[in-house]
């Protein structure tokens, strides 16, 4: 078993920036549920015990970080996009605070996107990134900061796909259930080829831990993780319309989508880990009503 297998142990002490968030939540569930015992939460409420009061936008916040020597820091923030001036100050002014924050031992585990790939019909980690829209050039722009300013050994880039899941407040799901129980017209700003991944939160979660207990750190600096799930906006209502019953009335603006890739290799990850998905899309819509 290598150092860094070794590492990653129950003891580890873990900083879960933006934990108490929606993937950083389900994250720190599993961790607790298998006996980690020193996982810290950030946020900028920093309410309860373990809770800490940090903005990484804020110089305060990165001597508290440093203070603490945290072993791992697993960064959901940034995973916004309306405002942009909130999304751009999350992903240059707090990433560069996030690297000054970090110890010598620290490692840091950067939550991306596959956004940043753009358009096209075919990519893995080796493809350059063409990102189309401002969040996703802003996730770029953090990954390229983490990558500049930290060791290889020191940092891991996870581009991720969209996520879904039973407690999810807001997202295409919602809305298209939300509309489908008040017959409300759907209405997109696309032409319904706008094509995505999906992988269930709680498969992400025990996904993330697949790769810490297995990855060699600077050997492996970026991974692609997506479902096997992958629909288009059209076959989506379709899939919602087949499995509860609903029957929408659809309007769709006549503009092609953008970071609309095809097809995303995740063999990297899988190969890694093994890992496969306990959630379907589908079973998934089957128990929203």
């Amino acid at each position: 078993m290598s150092a860094f297998k070794k590492s990653f142990t129950k003891e580890s002490k873990i900083l879960l920036l933006g934990g108490n968030g929606y993937l950083g939540s389900h994250f720190s569930a599993v961790l607790e549920q298998i006996g980690f015992s020193n996982i810290f939460i950030g946020s900028r409420k920093g309410e309860g015990a373990r809770h800490l009061k940090l903005d990484i936008c804020s110089p305060e916040s990165v001597q508290l970080i440093r203070e603490e020597k945290f072993d791992f820091i697993f960064n959901f923030t940034g995973q916004i996009s309306r405002p942009i001036q909130a999304c751009l100050l999350q992903n240059t002014v707090g990433i560069q605070h996030l690297i000054q924050a970090c110890a010598e031992h620290t490692k840091l585990i950067q939550l991306s996107s596959v956004g940043v790939y753009g358009s096209g019909d075919f990519v893995d980690e080796t493809h350059a990134c063409q990102p189309e829209t401002p969040y996703s050039t802003l996730k770029l722009v953090a990954e390229e900061l983490i990558m500049a300013g930290m060791k290889p050994e020191n940092r891991l880039i996870l581009r991720l796909s969209n996520i879904y899941g039973s407690t999810q407040p807001k997202g295409v799901f919602a809305y298209l259930l939300r509309s489908g129980l008040s017959d409300q017209v759907l209405d997109f700003n696309n032409d319904g080829s706008l094509f995505r991944f999906f992988l269930h939160v709680e498969d992400l979660s025990q996904a993330m831990l697949s790769v810490m207990e297995t990855i060699e750190w600077g050997k492996t600096p970026i991974l692609n993780m997506v479902g096997s799930d992958h629909f288009n906006v059209h076959q989506l209502i379709d899939l919602f319309e087949k499995n509860l019953g609903f029957h929408y009335q659809r309007n769709f603006e006549p503009i092609k989508p953008y970071d609309n890739m095809m097809k995303i290799s995740d063999n990297v990850f899988r190969d890694l880990t093994g890992f496969q998905e306990s959630f379907t899309l589908e079973t998934y819509i089957k128990e929203l009503v």
